[in-house]
């Protein structure tokens, strides 16, 4: 029988935030060396459904404090199915969870769709996740098992624009994550750079649907005031997978040759300098397209590149 401990604790809201309620609940499996935690991130685009879920997996060593590695899924949660409350990560997650233990890491996988009803079509309602690894990272930072100097944030596909969201003047302030990795990120409509402390990795596929031209383009952005590197595997698509094909769906992946930034006033400028808005913007690079092909080949070439990344950067 599964050993439970339930532990409810409060915390005040990260960052300001002035929802009056900040529990979270713990339920940890120690024979696993897992726990499971559901806590408030709120959300304006989901009233009243502010829980998410995160699942934490130590390596299984005592008396040491770990580096943490916190992960973002994409639109599909396609991978493992947490310990407790039904929550659900991508194959990214998955697979990092084995590859980041067996190189010393905690790692933690987000479940930022947790009874919000999304669907992996629903682009426009998707939550700010990043918002959630944040607040977790500040909750795990407190952590007797985590190393608070050792944090990284990694995210697929949605996950990994979310990751993207730490370059712009919003979260400029932001000292949780020592070094970041977005894997296969639309590049699209991104925010302008502000100077930061943390080094950032990106990482396409060469044959992905959400064109690699676009996230070339923001690298060379992104590279003019920070720490950034960019990798492109060839013959891959938006899964690292060799028989990828586009085909019809949805995706935010338009305007690739002429990216939008956005701004601290709320401007929104395609790169060579023609003035657009937000909603232009969601309409201009909506498109009809979507991925397919999941054989996923080089995924764990994709993972090992990230992981040496945060070995650089311990």
């Amino acid at each position: 029988m599964k050993k439970v401990l339930i532990i409810i604790l409060l915390f005040f809201f990260y960052n300001g935030t002035t929802n009056a309620d900040n529990s979270y609940e713990t339920k940890n499996f120690e024979e696993k060396n897992i726990a499971v935690l559901k806590f408030k991130v709120p959300d304006k685009k989901f009233p009243n459904r502010d829980y998410v879920l995160a699942q934490i997996h130590f390596p299984k060593l005592l008396n040491t404090k770990f580096p943490l590695i916190i992960h973002q899924h994409g639109s599909s949660r396609d991978g493992l199915e947490f310990e407790a409350w039904g929550g659900t990560t991508d194959e990214w997650g998955k697979r990092l969870i084995k590859s980041g233990l067996n190189r010393g890491y905690a790692v933690a996988v987000i479940d930022a769709f947790y009874e919000r009803g999304i669907k992996p079509g629903d682009k426009l309602k998707f939550p700010r996740a990043v918002n959630i690894a944040l607040k977790l990272g500040n909750i795990l930072s407190d952590s007797e098992k985590i190393d608070k100097s050792k944090i990284f944030y990694t995210g697929f596909s949605y996950g990994a624009s979310q990751v993207l969201k730490l370059q712009g003047d919003r979260y400029s302030n932001q000292d949780i994550f020592k070094a970041v990795v977005a894997a296969e990120p639309g590049c699209n409509v991104v925010p302008d750079p502000v100077l930061s402390k943390f080094s950032t990795l990106i990482i396409k596929g060469s044959k992905s649907h959400y064109y690699p031209i676009a996230c070339r383009s923001y690298f060379e952005v992104i590279k003019k005031i920070n720490k950034v590197e960019y990798v492109l595997i060839p013959e891959v698509d938006h899964y690292f997978s060799l028989n990828g094909k586009i085909g019809k769906g949805k995706a935010f992946n338009g305007c690739s040759d002429n990216i939008i930034l956005f701004y601290a006033d709320g401007t929104h400028k395609h790169l060579d300098g023609t003035l657009t808005n937000r909603k232009e913007a969601k309409q201009k690079c909506m498109t009809n397209e979507a991925g397919g092909g999941k054989s996923r080949e080089k995924l764990d070439e994709a993972i090992n590149l990230a992981l040496n990344f945060f070995d650089k950067n311990l």
